[in-house]
């Protein structure tokens, strides 16, 4: 799916937009994006992975109903136009909001972290099962060392907001009921780019003298792009995907190379047009007066290599693959909810009581398909300050309670150790006093990698907690404190 990011062309048109600077991380989007000018709309009809399953869900509700429907309306098409233009319009004022839309990120998100969690649960349980029949428990123990050598994370990964993302994609799924890739003729902003540029497309769908104008090419058409003659097709909304040849049993469709001769318009009017960009600013204006609680914002721990929170929120697409792959080592990123506003829902967090960032993992930054998250060498990594911990002296166990517990600073992986120990005299609760080593802070060395909260035996809140105080942004090439 990094290779279906890195080259959604919608992904690389906003961010440049939103960042207004040049990217290099979304230089392939860019490359699709000038191939749609000779060839149309191919990446919608052969590589856009969501559109593909569209075709596969469609298929099998098809072969249930046996009959084909007649093309449905086409005057929902300019909804998709009024999301690209409010897209495009929100980026030029610097605030991304392609992340709900774009059909790679949505499909890279729910992969992520829904159907990947799903999967292997799944494969697991059936694992757990092949154990307990003699003759397979050699290959199930086999499948087990292999999967999880290769693929599976280390424990069954979590994720928030799983539940939501998993129902939109059923949502999306679901729209198959009314006509074939209702997404993508109606709602998908990539389309509707790809669309405007496929105008001046060289190659056409063209159809000779020997059709019998039967209407099945129309029929099966999934975009509803050929025109009531069989032979007029929409430059916009055709996706080149050959449905029209192959059923054509006269073979008088085909598709070649002629002029450009604009067929088919955007369906965009000006009062649309102008209804989309009003709304566009309307979002873009409620978003940066949104309230975000100061405390809240302090939580705010984002992965090591982080460009600066706006630049960060600008690049983000909220694909989720930081958080999948994080989830295959210390597990520390989760999508966020409230915690820096609405402007920053689905961004990644680090939630360091359900997990950390390990130590030597700078897979995040590797993943990333826009740069939000840089790609750190793992000894600048390691060296880089997501947060600051603090000791909440009424839950630790040696301030609380007077007793040893060591477990923090013995996970601590710093190699000088960023927790240290204050041995002193205290008065326990039970009136006994004793010699107990206190642990604390040293801020110098002190990262922010979480180990200490995840690890914490405290139940519930844990003795140890982290803000982002300290941390450490990417920006030019070096470090800047927040």
């Amino acid at each position: 799916m990094d290779l279906f990011l890195r080259g959604s062309p919608l992904v690389a048109v906003a961010t440049i937009l939103a960042t207004r600077s040049w990217v290099t991380h979304v230089f392939l989007g860019l490359v699709v994006l000038a191939l749609t000018v000779p060839l149309g709309r191919v990446f919608c009809g052969w590589v856009c992975p969501l559109g593909s399953t569209l075709d596969v869900v469609h298929k099998i509700s098809l072969r249930k109903r046996k009959e084909l429907k007649k093309p449905s309306p086409t005057r929902w098409r300019w909804v998709k136009f009024a999301i690209l233009v409010g897209i495009l319009v929100g980026a030029a004022l610097g605030t991304q909001m392609l992340w709900p839309f774009d059909p790679i990120v949505i499909l890279t998100r729910t992969a992520d972290v829904a159907l990947y969690p799903l999967f292997t649960i799944a494969v697991s349980s059936l694992l757990a099962v092949m154990v307990r029949v003699p003759f397979l428990e050699g290959a199930a123990y086999r499948a087990y060392s292999f999967l999880h050598a290769a693929w599976f994370p280390l424990q069954q990964p979590s994720f928030r907001l799983v539940e939501l993302f998993f129902v939109l994609f059923v949502v999306i799924l679901a729209l198959e009921k009314a006509s074939s890739r209702f997404w993508c003729r109606n709602l998908c902003p990539l389309g509707a780019l790809l669309g405007f540029f496929s105008q001046f497309r060289l190659l056409h769908r063209q159809v000779d003298e020997s059709c019998t104008a039967c209407g099945l090419c129309r029929a099966r058409c999934r975009m509803n792009a050929v025109e009531d003659d069989y032979v007029t097709t929409s430059a916009v909304e055709c996706i080149a995907c050959g449905e029209c040849v192959s059923v054509c049993a006269p073979r008088a469709t085909h598709y070649a190379f002629r002029k450009p001769a604009r067929s088919g318009t955007v369906d965009l009017d000006r009062r649309r047009f102008m209804g989309a960009t009003v709304a566009s600013l309307a979002t873009v204006g409620l978003l940066g007066i949104g309230f975000a609680d100061r405390g809240r914002r302090g939580s705010v721990i984002r992965p090591p290599g982080a460009l600066p929170e706006a630049d960060f929120l600008d690049r983000c697409v909220r694909c989720q693959e930081c958080v999948k792959v994080c989830s295959s080592t210390g597990g520390c990123l989760q999508p966020s909810l409230w915690e820096s506003g609405l402007i920053g829902l689905w961004t990644p967090v680090a939630k360091p009581r359900e997990g950390y960032c390990e130590y030597n993992c700078n897979l995040c930054g590797q993943v990333c398909p826009t740069g939000a998250i840089q790609r750190l060498p793992l000894e600048v990594k390691q060296r880089t300050k997501m947060g600051l911990a603090f000791f909440d002296k009424s839950r630790c166990i040696p301030w609380y309670r007077g007793e040893d517990c060591l477990v923090c600073e013995e996970h601590c992986p710093v190699p000088d150790k960023a927790i240290r120990f204050d041995q002193r005299m205290v008065r326990r609760p039970d009136g006994s006093e004793g010699l107990v080593k206190l642990p604390y802070v040293v801020e110098e060395l002190c990262i922010g990698c979480g180990i200490c909260a995840t690890k914490c035996p405290v139940v519930g809140q844990g003795g140890i907690f982290l803000t982002n105080a300290n941390e450490q942004r990417w920006i030019d090439s070096q470090f800047s404190s927040q």
